[in-house]
């Protein structure tokens, strides 16, 4: 065993130095021996398991929100040179008379830049920020984007699939 810079080299592995207590007791060999397998093993999956850094997924697929009398979906299409085609819309329904439905529907093509994509034309500016599994919409700015009275585009949307969606437009 070999101390380097706060770790122990055991082999070919470092290990953290609060192992060294497990080392430096009296011990069987075959206690010591299986310590150090399992803990080269949990090394091994953690290294494993890491998600690449290279490959940036795609925005494309159906968005979903669900809350309390919101119920509102965006399909999105991420198009080459950093754009997307998106298709939302937005219902607000009465939590005293679920027939009284009121609506905002909203489409367009606008450039992504580092998963973030503003919409801004007319009264309505929106911003739409894109997660791994979910995107967020923030209305920046009070006019409404013309939707029907307590419609709201704003909050976080799950994301349900990564399939394309089909336009009309």
């Amino acid at each position: 065993m070999i101390r380097a810079f706060g770790r122990v080299v055991v082999g070919q592995a470092l290990l953290p130095v609060f192992f060294l207590p497990v080392f430096a007791m009296r011990t069987s060999r075959l206690v010591r021996l299986s310590v150090l397998l399992m803990l080269m093993a949990s090394i091994c999956s953690v290294k494993a398991q890491a998600p690449p850094h290279a490959a940036a997924k795609s925005v494309t697929g159906h968005y979903r929100l669900t809350k309390e009398e919101f119920r509102n979906r965006i399909d999105v299409q991420q198009l080459a040179g950093g754009k997307i085609k998106f298709y939302l819309l937005a219902l607000w329904v009465s939590y005293n008379n679920p027939e009284n439905i009121h609506n905002g529907e909203l489409q367009g093509i606008v450039a992504l830049g580092k998963r973030v994509a503003i919409y801004d034309q007319d009264d309505c500016k929106l911003k739409f920020e894109f997660f791994s599994n979910r995107v967020r919409v923030t209305q920046l700015n009070d006019a409404g984007c013309g939707f029907g009275a307590n419609v709201t585009a704003a909050g976080t949307y799950r994301k349900l699939d990564g399939k394309k969606p089909k336009f009309d437009f």
